[in-house]
């Protein structure tokens, strides 16, 4: 079969729609989800002149552009899915801002945004893979490990960020990394906890995971299921179950690899409760690296960090844990609002890093494990409980959207 020629993706002689077309390929492709993307560009549409109507999904979007004077366009824009970037993100945003108070034509604005593109992103391959390893040094606190734990937890989040950003390079081979993150967590864990210390293999999976499970992915589906954005939250939420899928394939495989070499299960030695708070120091960097943000927002990545994570451990002592992380959802939600409109930034900026610790990522990758060791009980069980407390965390980030309302553009 003949390969089919590329078409351009900005095929107008109108620098306004090409400039409405490009802004949504990079907003897109820095993460927004596809209501945002759709009031932004609907925002710069009107204000450019354009009339017309705008369709997203999280791959790509539909623009239907009409000038006044000619004759209306539709363009399907196909995007591939990016990972997060905060930093671009907050500039690409800040852009549309600029545009709609008036401070940067067309030109200066196109300009703008191709340089931002071409920019590298802010943190290379080894700062990255050594946020790999703090994030399971301080998760391995966050989830109850000791000494033994936090040690080989970093070790083994250095391999699985290895073995991930190897594998991120070869466009046709990067889908697989969560097969691979997942393959190396199990293995890893096994050896390490064998050969050099006994340790919870339970919580050096998770270390080695923690990053590359998609519970922000599956809360975002959630959110737009629940605001009526059933195509876009249908998409996503089947992205995020093969994720899963690939996660839960890859940890099996990688334990049956090991096979007797596994050590027996042992509970993990308690620490002192001050070594949680360098463990969230520590966790809050990880993921603000990760996600390509800044490092001036740190201080308040920090912030939203141990608020989230207080307010999930006083409502699951008080309330369980459903209620628990919807109260968490609506305290850090409401911060992040209330931030996100007295900076003119992106809540995202605080809201991505700082959930990690309480989506139930962890629960659903659990339930795929027990599946695949033949428990589907309790399988089912941790399944049931992860889309409950999803239910519960979309609850609280909308009640959060009403009491704050987020920053519009």
């Amino acid at each position: 079969m003949a390969s089919m020629k590329r078409a351009d993706p900005t095929p107008s002689s109108h620098p306004e729609v090409a400039f409405v077309l490009e802004l949504g390929r990079a907003l897109q492709t820095f993460g927004v989800s596809a209501a945002t993307l759709e009031t932004a560009l609907g925002r710069v549409a009107d204000h450019l002149g354009l009339e017309g109507a705008l369709y997203a999904t999280p791959t790509g979007f539909l623009a239907s552009l009409r000038k006044e004077g000619h004759h209306s366009k539709t363009y399907l824009q196909r995007i591939e899915a990016g990972e997060s970037n905060l930093e671009k993100l907050a500039e690409a945003e800040g852009l549309v801002d600029l545009v709609l108070q008036g401070e940067v034509d067309v030109a200066g604005a196109r300009a703008r945004l191709a340089a931002l593109k071409a920019r590298p992103n802010r943190y290379g391959a080894t700062r990255v893979i050594g946020a790999f390893g703090l994030s399971g040094l301080g998760v391995a606190r966050c989830f109850e490990g000791g000494w033994r734990e936090m040690l080989l937890g970093a070790l083994l989040g250095l391999l699985v960020g290895l073995a991930v950003t190897s594998l991120q390079r070869r466009h046709n081979l990067n889908r697989l990394a969560p097969l691979l993150g997942g393959l190396v967590s199990a293995a890893g864990a096994a050896l390490l906890a064998g050969l050099l210390s006994p340790a919870s293999q339970a919580i050096l999976i998770l270390c080695g995971i923690i990053v590359l499970v998609p519970g922000l992915g599956l809360l975002v589906s959630m959110q737009e299921l629940g605001t009526g954005n059933l195509v876009s939250g249908t998409a996503r939420l089947a992205g995020t179950g093969l994720v899963f899928v690939l996660l839960a394939f890859g940890v099996g495989l990688g334990q049956r690899m090991v096979g007797t070499l596994q050590p027996p299960p042992m509970d993990p030695v308690p620490l002192p409760a001050w070594t949680l708070v360098p463990a969230l120091a520590l966790t809050a960097l990880s993921f603000l690296v990760v996600f390509q943000g800044r490092m001036e927002d740190y201080g308040w990545t920090l912030a939203a960090t141990v608020l989230g994570w207080g307010a999930a451990r006083i409502g699951t002592q008080m309330l369980g844990p459903e209620a628990g992380a919807g109260l968490a959802a609506l305290v850090l939600g409401s911060a992040c609002n209330l931030w996100a409109r007295r900076t003119r930034r992106p809540g995202a900026t605080l809201l991505l890093p700082s959930l990690m610790l309480i989506l139930p990522g962890s629960l659903g990758f659990r339930s795929l494990t027990l599946m695949l060791h033949q428990q589907p009980l309790e399988g089912l069980q941790a399944g049931f409980q992860a889309m409950v407390v999803t239910i519960a965390l979309m609850l609280g980030l909308l009640l959060a959207n009403a009491t704050v309302s987020r920053r519009s553009f």
